[in-house]
């Protein structure tokens, strides 16, 4: 186990010494140092004290394992190892206040990938809504296109917990991508454009497999029957409260990888169903967006698009259980499943 650890962060950091010696914004170390790699994490020892919060673990008792490489990082995050020699990651820089994130060893670096769309997004938010998103500094693409950098300042805020902060985060949230997305353009489309092929039997399974209510899953049915229009645009993509970040009285959106085109609606819905009583925040995200979604003739509403978005995410439920299995988190999967069921059920009485 020793070895395979440090076989992961030696191929890691290796990529991350290339990109700090590639990017002019960026310092690159003169000679090796040693970190100390904690799970996801490897920091200088000690940690710098002004790195961002959650990035050092706290528990001084943790195992780790030393680890040398010619990086000046003062901590890197390990987000995800794929297959073969693939890895994305996440390196800091305190005095320097800069946060780089990689995409290194990609197999096919014609597509476009979590680094690539949080470029675009950058790019996007800074031409048209500047402040939304951490402001990026620099990026690009190394070993034929194998490796993808974006370097960006680090945003310090405080993400919404409760409710009420939530709802009210919520409000400039949308307010913040309304904007946005009228000057990218908003187009309509029905929901069958939108969904994977493979919804209406995945959907089909979770209903069989007894996880929605008959009578609740009989009027679904009918609401999917009606394919109608949603507003679609720009959007970012993962809207968990961990991505929202208060700072004094407006928000910056940050892990901007999942930004891409899809209904207006479903963004926003995983704040909505976190923001206290579904008519209230209902009524405050309808008034944030301005009447940008669910007013016009042929499309569903702004409660019937909400709620079909967490119908999507639960016609992916078999997928999702399987992963949760392998990581020991049937449980709160289960909690959230039960959380879409029910915002579903209270969205849709909203419609009478």
């Amino acid at each position: 186990m020793w070895r395979k650890t440090t076989g992961r962060w030696r191929r890691a950091l290796g990529a991350l010494a290339v990109v700090e010696r590639r990017s002019p914004v960026l310092p690159a170390a003169v000679r090796w140092r040693r970190l100390e790699a904690s799970g996801p994490v490897a920091h200088g020892v000690p940690p710098h004290p002004a790195l961002p919060g959650g990035v050092v673990p706290t528990d001084p008792g943790a195992p780790s394992v030393p680890v040398t490489a010619p990086v000046a990082a003062d901590a890197v995050l390990i987000g995800k190892f794929d297959r073969g020699r693939q890895v994305r990651m996440r390196s800091f820089y305190a005095e320097e206040g800069l946060c780089a994130r990689i995409q290194a060893g990609s197999r096919h670096p014609e597509r476009e990938h979590g680094v690539s769309r949080s470029v675009r997004a950058a790019q996007l938010v800074a031409a048209h809504r500047p402040g939304l998103a951490p402001a990026m500094r620099d990026h690009g693409t190394l070993f034929s296109g194998r490796t993808a950098y974006l370097v960006e300042e680090v945003v310090e805020g405080r993400t919404p917990r409760t409710p009420t902060e939530i709802a009210a985060a919520m409000e400039v949230v949308a307010e913040e991508l309304s904007v946005l997305q009228r000057a990218v353009g908003v187009t309509s489309k029905p929901l069958s454009a939108v969904v994977n092929p493979a919804f209406p039997e995945r959907w089909r399974g979770v209903v069989t497999d007894g996880h929605v209510p008959p009578k609740l899953a009989a009027r679904l049915d009918r609401l999917i029957a009606r394919d109608e229009l949603l507003e679609v645009s720009f959007t970012h993509g993962d809207l968990v409260s961990s991505n929202v970040l208060r700072v004094g009285d407006r928000v910056v959106l940050i892990d901007w990888e999942y930004a891409g085109t899809r209904p207006v609606a479903f963004d926003l819905a995983k704040m909505h169903v976190n923001a206290g009583p579904a008519g209230q925040a209902l009524d405050r995200l309808d008034g944030a967006l301005g009447g940008l979604v669910g007013h016009t003739s042929g499309h569903y509403s702004l409660a019937e698009q909400l709620a079909l978005a967490h119908v999507v995410v639960l016609s992916r439920l078999e997928a999702r259980m399987q992963r949760a299995r392998e990581a020991d988190r049937l449980e709160p999967l289960r909690r959230q499943t039960h959380k879409r069921v029910k915002a579903v059920r209270e969205l849709l009485a909203l419609e009478g």
